[in-house]
Parts: structure tokens; C-alpha cells; sequence
């Protein structure tokens, strides 16, 4: 079984447009069902630990539907790492989850 860490991002708002984001469930939900059903064990982290703040859900897309369920990944995203504090080699890889908070937080990152 590999390990594999998932870093999200910690912004809620776009800049100062007062229009709200987080992680993009489903570009977080698709790779980490290809690594559960893959045998794979999946942590995840943010830039800011804590529970990281998140886009809608599309209710019609089984997998984010599953993603939301899943009791481990929920308890995971509850209180994530700050990715900082995060020794990255514990896994075997690490996948930098997409969307428009992760084009703010992630470039000055120091994790």
C-alpha cells in the first residue's frame, strides 16, 4: 500500500472579489477514489491546517457524493496538517489538489 498525501488549499475568498472558493471537490474526489480503489492509503494536509474550506459539491457526480461520505475522508479533512509541518518524504507521493484557492495560497507557500 503507498501513502499518499493530498494538499489542499486554505483560501475561502478570490482576492477581494468577496466570491467564495476552497478546494475543487472534484478535482480532489476523482484522484482519491483512482488511489482508494487502488489499494492506496490517502492523508491530506492544507496550507493553513485545519479544515480547509470547500467548493460545492455536485450532487449529480457519484464519486464527490462518495468522496463527502466517506467517514475516513471526512475525519481527515476535519483537522488536516498544515503542509508545512509535513515531512513529505512519509509518502510516496504527493498531489497538489486544483481549483482557484490553490492559485492564491500555493505559489508562496513554504511547505
Amino acid at each position: 500500500m503507498k501513502k499518499i498525501l493530498m494538499v489542499l488549499t486554505s483560501v475561502s475568498e478570490i482576492g477581494d472579489t468577496g466570491e467564495k472558493t476552497g478546494y475543487n471537490v472534484a478535482e480532489t474526489a476523482h484522484p482519491w477514489k483512482v488511489f482508494k480503489d487502488s489499494g492506496h492509503f490517502v492523508d491530506f494536509a492544507s496550507i493553513q491546517g485545519g479544515q480547509p474550506p470547500r467548493d460545492e459539491v455536485d450532487s449529480k457526480d457519484p464519486i464527490q457524493v462518495a468522496f463527502t461520505e466517506d467517514e475516513a475522508t471526512r475525519a481527515g479533512l476535519y483537522n488536516t496538517a498544515r503542509v508545512d509541518v509535513v515531512d513529505p518524504d512519509q509518502y510516496d507521493a504527493v498531489f497538489l489538489v486544483g481549483g482557484h484557492g490553490a492559485m492564491w495560497d500555493f505559489p508562496d507557500s513554504e511547505g
